[in-house]
């Protein structure tokens, strides 16, 4: 069982920098390759969506950047069950430190979306055994 692939994604609003925000996916993800859509808000005002899609030993590169701030850890471990869909690990980055060059997991609306995908041979405890075993933690305290 392994990572096999992280989604990161952030909407860009037009009262913020496009630049800071491709910079800061370029820290997290180590990729200039950012997929960018552009939107239109409630009131009409655009929006960019910026997606960043990692797979293989770069998505478990992400994973392993994301989580080797004891700090991380501890807030994932905490809401494990909330932030799981199937195979699926949902984390939101506090987008305004990562612009600072900081990983923090955040929450609310500010922040930068990662879905981050298991995938192969079946773990013990299922997905939440995988997950908790790779934050250090394990199924029966969480």
């Amino acid at each position: 069982m392994r990572v096999k692939q992280v989604d990161v994604s952030v909407l860009c609003h037009a009262t913020e920098d496009p630049e800071k925000l491709r910079a800061a996916l370029s820290f997290l993800t180590g990729s200039e390759r950012i997929a960018e859509e552009n939107l239109e808000g409630v009131y009409g005002e655009p929006i960019t969506l910026m997606r960043v899609k990692q797979e293989g030993k770069p998505a478990e590169q992400l994973f392993e950047r994301i989580t080797s701030d004891p700090d991380n850890k501890k807030k994932l471990l905490d809401d494990l069950e909330l932030r799981l869909e199937g195979w699926k690990l949902h984390v939101r980055l506090d987008k305004q430190e990562l612009v600072k060059g900081r990983i923090s997991i955040g929450s609310g609306d500010n922040t930068i979306k990662l879905v981050i995908v298991a995938g192969g041979k079946a773990e013990k405890g299922g997905s939440k055994g995988f997950f908790a075993a790779s934050l250090g933690g394990n199924i029966e305290s969480h």
